[in-house]
C-alpha cells in the first residue's frame, strides 16, 4: 500500500508527518494517507515523492528505481548462459528473476524468464517441458499487447512443429499476426518474429507460396528492425526458403548475416545453428567437403553447449554426407548415435535418423532397413510432413522391390503418391 511506503520512507529520513507535508499539506492529511484511510491525489503523490527523494513510480509501486534495468540485464546474462551450455546456472538465474519480477508484478519480465527456461529445456531436447514453460509465459501475458506475446507464441509453435502439429502451430502464429496488425501501429520486431516463424512452419507444411509471402514481408521489415536477435532469426528462416527455391547464393548471404547478428550477441548455440545451416546448404549444392567442415564445427558447438536437439540435426546431416560419399560404416555409427540421442516425441528429427539409417543398411541388412523405414513412416505421419512421408514410402518401395516383394513395393509407391495428392 502507498500509505505504508510513505510511512516507511518518512521514518527512514527521520521526518515527522508535519515536516513531510509542509508547506502544502497538514500532518492530519499525511496521517490519514499513512493509515490507509485515503489515497493521495496525483499532485500529492508527486509532491511527497519529491520530499522523500524517490520517483513517483517508486512511491506508487514500491519498485526500486534500478529494478527493471537490473532484471533486464539479468535476462541477457541468463540467455547467454543458455547459449553457452550452462543450463543449471541459467535455470537459477531465470528462477531468481522470475521470483523478483513476481513480487513487483512485472509480468513482462516474469514471462521473459519463463521463455528463457523454456528455451533451455528445448535445447536439452525436452520439447514437452519446453512447451509447458512457453504456455506459462503466454498465460502471464494474457491481456497484454499482442506484440509482447510474440516470443511465447513463436516458442509454442516451434514445439508444436517438433511434436508433429504443424497445422495448429500455423494457426497460432497467424492468429497472433492478425492481432498485432489490428492493434496498430504494429511493432516491426514482433512482426518479424512471427513472419520468421511462419516461413519455417509453412515450409514444414509444404505451403511454399505462403512461405514466400512471409519472406517478402520480412524483407520489407528488415530496415526497421532494432533487435539483432530478430535480424538473426529473420535471416535464418529466409535462408531456409531460399534453399527450397534453389537460390543458393541468396541462402548463403542470409546465413552470413545471421552469423554476424549472433556473433554480435555472443550467442554460441545460435552460431552453431548457422554452421549447421551452412553445412546443409553446401551439401545440397554438392560441396560435400565444405559441408563436412561446417557440420563438424556445428557438432563441436552443440556438444559444448549441450544443445541436444540441434546436435541430432547436425549428426543426421553429416551421416547423410558420409552415406553419399560411400562411407557407410561411418554413416551407420553417426546415425546410431543420432537415434540414441533423439527424443521420439520430436518426430521429424527422429524420423530423419531412422530413414537415413535404413538407406545405409539397404544392401547389408535389408530386413532391418525395411524396419527402420517403416519406423520413419510412423514418425513422419505423426509430424504431418507430407513431402518427407512420400519420400519415405518411395524408399520403402525400393527396398521391398529389391527383396522381391513386388506387391508390397507397388503398395508403398501407391501410398506415397496418395500422400502427395492429399497435399495438393
Amino acid at each position: 500500500m502507498i500509505g505504508a511506503r510513505i510511512r516507511e520512507l518518512r521514518l527512514a529520513k527521520g521526518m515527522t508527518q508535519r515536516e513531510l507535508g509542509a508547506p502544502r499539506y497538514t500532518h492530519a492529511y499525511i496521517s490519514t494517507i499513512e493509515a490507509g484511510r485515503r489515497n493521495p491525489s496525483p499532485g500529492a503523490v508527486e509532491f511527497l515523492a519529491s520530499k522523500l527523494g524517490v520517483t513517483v513510480e517508486q512511491l506508487v509501486t514500491g519498485r526500486p528505481p534500478d529494478l527493471v534495468p537490473r532484471l533486464e540485464s539479468g535476462l541477457l546474462r541468463a540467455r547467454l548462459a543458455v547459449s553457452d551450455g550452462r543450463p543449471e546456472e541459467a535455470e537459477r538465474m531465470f528462477a531468481e528473476i522470475a521470483w523478483e519480477a513476481r513480487q513487483y508484478e512485472l509480468l513482462r519480465i516474469q514471462a521473459k524468464a519463463e521463455e528463457g527456461r523454456a528455451l533451455s529445456r528445448e535445447r536439452a531436447g525436452d520439447t514437452t517441458a519446453a512447451l509447458e514453460r512457453y504456455r506459462r509465459a503466454l498465460a502471464l501475458l494474457e491481456g497484454q499487447p499482442a506484440s509482447l506475446r510474440a516470443d511465447a507464441v513463436a516458442g509454442i509453435a516451434r514445439c508444436l512443429q517438433a511434436l508433429g502439429d504443424v497445422r495448429y502451430a500455423i494457426h497460432l502464429l497467424e492468429s497472433l499476426l492478425a492481432e498485432i496488425e489490428h492493434e496498430g501501429p504494429p511493432d516491426p520486431n514482433a512482426l518479424a518474429r512471427i513472419h520468421a516463424s511462419l516461413v519455417d512452419a509453412y515450409l514444414d507444411a509444404g505451403l511454399y507460396r505462403k512461405a514466400a509471402e512471409s519472406a517478402t514481408e520480412l524483407e520489407l521489415l528488415a530496415s526497421r528492425l532494432t533487435d539483432p536477435l530478430r535480424v538473426g532469426q529473420m535471416h535464418m528462416n529466409t535462408a531456409h526458403l531460399y534453399l527450397v527455391q534453389g537460390r543458393i547464393d541468396e541462402a548463403e548471404r542470409s546465413l552470413q548475416r545471421a552469423e554476424d547478428a549472433y556473433r554480435q550477441l555472443a550467442l554460441q548455440s545460435e552460431l552453431g545453428g548457422t554452421y549447421l545451416a551452412r553445412g546443409y546448404v553446401a551439401s545440397r549444392d554438392g560441396r560435400h567437403e565444405e559441408a563436412r567442415e561446417h557440420l563438424e564445427r556445428a557438432i563441436s558447438v552443440f556438444e559444448e553447449t549441450g544443445d541436444r536437439k540441434d546436435l541430432v540435426r547436425a549428426v543426421n546431416e553429416l551421416a547423410r554426407i558420409e552415406r553419399l560419399e560411400g562411407r557407410l560404416e561411418r554413416a551407420e555409427e553417426l546415425l546410431e548415435r543420432a537415434i540414441a540421442l533423439a527424443d521420439e516425441r520430436d518426430a521429424p528429427i527422429a524420423a530423419w535418423a531412422h530413414r537415413e539409417l535404413g538407406l545405409v543398411l539397404v544392401e547389408r541388412d535389408p530386413a532391418r532397413a525395411e524396419e527402420l523405414l517403416r519406423d520413419a513412416i510412423v514418425l513422419y505421419e505423426r509430424s504431418d510432413q507430407t513431402a518427407e512421408l512420400a519420400v519415405s514410402y518411395r524408399a520403402l518401395g525400393d527396398v521391398l522391390e529389391a527383396r522381391g516383394d513386388h506387391a508390397g513395393a507397388v503398395e508403398a509407391y501407391r501410398t506415397g503418391l496418395l500422400v502427395l495428392e492429399r497435399r495438393l
